[in-house]
């Protein structure tokens, strides 16, 4: 996984521009679609039926409905991923700190030696959870992190080799293999978004519902802009918080690396 692989990080509008363009942005496109509906509204007001008017109402509490659904849902996808990315940092950790507990079983030189590569490994990947976007870091560390892995996986094995008691070394060998295996996964889990075509449905659908309340205004022959603008914050603010907990580098909210900087410190 080279540079290319960490483009992917930043792929598309949603997670290569600034959360807060995107959602001044749509909060703007908000208040201009309930506008738009509004002015529609007072062109055929007088020739709307109170009847008519009744149905608008229904079918605007419908859409607001289905718009609630969607956002719902999305944001669920959004939270079992970012709950992903959380729980693959701490089995990550406990596969390392199980590493250094059985590498201190092996005798010298290759156990403390084994040990301290392990320990640069946990400094490695604590960086690189802390990195954010800066692809040419990532690039680096993920270099780093691909040599401590051969580095450590060729030591193991070679002491595996002369070791005519091979149960200990076996232990150390499958809790490399366990943390070797969840870098990957978390590499993976970092590029696990949202699908951006879910979410553009939400913001389509949030935008029609925005017009149809300006409509349903427009039609009643009154503006509300207190509840249009109560409206366009609300939704504007949830997906928000769903892009943001989909941008597992760049966001406000990010996956706690407690779990790993803890092995720093263990003596």
């Amino acid at each position: 996984m080279g540079s290319l692989g960490e483009k992917s990080v930043n792929e598309g509008f949603l997670y290569g521009t600034h959360a807060v363009i995107i959602q001044c942005a749509f909060f703007t496109l908000m208040l201009v679609a309930s506008e738009a509906g509004f002015r529609l509204g007072r062109k055929v007001e007088s020739s709307t039926p109170a009847q008519t008017k009744a149905q608008i109402s229904t079918v605007e509490a419908a859409i607001l409905g289905i718009l609630g659904l969607l956002l719902g849902f999305t944001m669920s996808m959004a939270v079992s991923r970012f709950e992903v990315r959380k729980q693959l940092v701490l089995d990550e950790a406990n596969a390392i700190g199980t590493s250094l507990l059985r590498a201190q079983l092996l005798a010298a030189p290759e156990g403390p030696e084994i040990a301290g590569l392990l320990r640069e490994y946990v400094n490695v990947r604590v960086l690189y959870g802390t990195a954010g976007n800066d692809l040419a870091r990532l690039d680096n560390l993920h270099q780093q992190t691909t040599h401590l892995q051969t580095e450590l996986w060729t030591r193991a094995a070679a002491y595996a080799q002369r070791d005519p008691n091979p149960a200990k070394v076996g232990l150390l060998l499958q809790s490399l293999n366990q943390a070797i295996d969840l870098e990957a996964t978390r590499w993976t889990a970092f590029r696990n978004h949202v699908p951006q075509s879910v979410i553009y449905v939400n913001a389509l659908v949030g935008l029609l519902a925005a017009m149809l309340v300006g409509y349903a205004f427009g039609v009643n022959g009154r503006r509300n802009l207190f509840s249009v603008g109560v409206l366009a914050l609300a939704i504007t603010l949830v997906l928000a918080v769903i892009t943001d907990l989909d941008r597992p580098r760049s966001g406000f909210i990010r996956a706690n690396q407690q779990p790993m900087t803890d092995l720093l410190h263990r003596p």
